[in-house]
């Protein structure tokens, strides 16, 4: 009986996936969980701009870090796009499940778990910044795709949170 072999080194477009989808939850959960705390009730959002700014790290990180990193060190379209999907997945997945606070939003008289609400609205600006590069950059993957991915989500982001700024 031959001993099994070592799986070896992850593909780069999954270890970069996890190592921005990672992070990309860290920083999420870490300012979800210092801005609205770990309460056994539900927890309002504020109304007017204060609820972006509360809401802002998380989405940005989701949205725009977690998509951008591998966009922009990919060594092809395919590590791009793939590298991409993984962190938001990871990142998205980690934060609805680490932050079960309920958050209630006082325009629609709901109330929703804060991680999965950030993973929602983190979805749009993450789209957005996955397809801009492919339409724009001649390449799709690298620097250059990595910034347009950045400008896009965030341009997209700061809208979303605009808007989600009305829901407090």
């Amino acid at each position: 009986m031959r001993p099994m072999r070592p799986l070896g080194p992850l593909p780069p477009w999954l270890r970069r996936g996890l190592e921005a989808g990672i992070l990309a939850a860290l920083v999420a959960v870490v300012s979800l969980l210092g801005s609205i705390g770990t309460e056994l009730g539900p927890v309002g959002l504020p109304p007017g701009l204060m609820a972006s700014l509360i809401l802002a790290p998380a989405v940005l990180a989701i949205g725009v870090f977690a998509v951008g990193y591998p966009i922009a060190y990919a060594a092809t379209r395919s590590d791009a796009i793939l590298g991409a999907i993984t962190a938001f997945i990871v990142a998205a997945d980690a934060v609805a499940i680490a932050v079960g606070t309920a958050l209630g939003l006082g325009a629609i008289d709901r109330e929703v778990p804060a991680g999965l609400f950030v993973a929602m609205l983190a979805g749009l600006p993450a789209l957005v910044g996955l397809v801009a590069p492919q339409v724009t950059t001649p390449l799709g993957f690298g620097r250059r795709a990595g910034a347009v991915s950045v400008a896009a989500s965030v341009l997209t982001a700061t809208g979303v949170l605009l808007l989600a700024s009305r829901l407090g």
